[in-house]
């Protein structure tokens, strides 16, 4: 019997943990320190004022009830490569044949003076559920969100009802994953909302209660970093072959060793010598063919199959509670406005759906809270 083991339960590796359940004789272990699957791209509006947090968090143990999967609550901290074994932070360890690292990426927090001792980030839950904690809901609280991406624009818009909102994006433009007039169009809706962008500025200081930028300085009174991601830690400390910024060198097919793969935020998936986003998304697209892929190694004679060429469906950022901005479908239909947003639930749903799908559990995933 193979003894396949997925490190991380996020997008990535619940996808794996799909795919690979089409084995009949096999041990599939998840190793995962949280207690349920978080829905990532959700938690955004998981901070508007009405917004749960528990209702963007699958718990496992509900999630792999009656399964065949064998879930272990702990960190992974290493993983030895010639005796084929991961380390986990009480010192047990846990042997393979095959190995799926999708334990995702931390925040990238660069030494600028100041920004760690006061800055939220927002990876998971636990980040959500200390910034509602600090959130006043008032106009007179204002929120400065530093970068422009999909988590800052997202985050910025939401919270621009009820607050003060300050956005800074160090290039001359927000969203760049999308195309010039997407991008614009965000700018512009977020102005109308009333949220004060700062572009071509990098933060150089905070100073409580004020940030300082290269030109201009601004006061704040609720601090969120969104610039951008970094492999774990823990990575570096491994015997794994890493490409210059930290991530595990892997192969057209997640490969990184023999019978070691990743997926998620720790594959830098490159297509044609284009570097695709590291989305929710492909997360579980790339997730589901590492598990295919392992599945055909052990069952076609080590026959690797075809390399990985995500279809993507599409990218889709909320603006607000009912406007959103993105493109769907194969070479990329612009849309904004109502229909994006609208566009973006449905794919919130649809996840869940597919979730609920693959693990055999009743519809809907999730009830609703207060």
């Amino acid at each position: 019997m193979q003894k396949i083991v997925v490190a991380g339960g996020g997008y990535a590796g619940l996808g794996a943990i799909g795919a690979l359940q089409k084995l009949q004789d096999a041990e599939i272990i998840l190793i995962e320190p949280g207690s349920g699957h978080q829905l990532i791209p959700e938690l955004p509006e998981a901070l508007a004022k009405h917004g749960s947090i528990d209702n963007h968090v699958v718990p496992y143990d509900s999630l792999l009830a009656e399964t065949r999967v064998k879930y272990i609550r702990h960190y992974v901290t290493n993983v030895n490569v010639e005796r084929r074994v991961v380390c986990l932070d009480n010192k047990d360890e846990v042997s393979y044949d095959w190995l799926v690292l999708a334990t995702g990426s931390e925040p990238a927090m660069p030494p600028i003076p100041g920004l760690r001792d006061v800055a939220h980030t927002l990876r998971d839950a636990h980040d959500a559920r200390k910034i509602k904690n600090e959130l006043q809901y008032g106009k007179e609280q204002r929120v400065a969100v530093i970068g422009g991406g999909l988590t800052g624009v997202e985050v910025a818009g939401m919270l621009a009802e009820d607050h003060d909102v300050i956005l800074v994006e160090a290039f001359d433009r927000l969203l760049p994953a999308l195309g010039l007039g997407l991008s614009q169009y965000a700018y512009r809706r977020l102005i109308a909302a009333g949220v004060t962008v700062v572009m071509g500025q990098k933060l150089v200081r905070v100073n409580p209660p004020r940030i300082e930028l290269e030109k201009d300085h601004y006061e704040y009174d609720v601090l969120i970093w969104a610039g951008g991601i970094t492999p774990p830690k823990w990575i570096k400390t491994t015997e794994l072959p890493l490409n210059v910024a930290g991530y595990p060198l892997a192969d057209a097919y997640g490969q990184v060793l023999p019978q070691i793969f990743v997926a998620g935020d720790l594959w830098h998936v490159v297509i044609d010598g284009q570097e695709i986003p590291a989305t929710a998304q492909l997360a579980a697209i790339a997730g589901n063919f590492v598990g295919d892929t392992i599945i055909s190694r052990i069952t076609n004679d080590g026959s690797p199959g075809p390399a990985f060429r995500p279809r993507l469906r599409g990218m889709l950022i909320s603006l607000d509670e009912g406007q959103g901005v993105g493109w769907v479908l194969h070479g990329g239909i612009p849309v904004r406005g109502f229909s994006a947003r609208t566009l973006k639930n449905i794919s919130f749903q649809q996840y869940r759906l597919k979730l609920s799908k693959i693990f055999d559990r009743p519809w809907p995933l999730l009830e609703p809270r207060d």
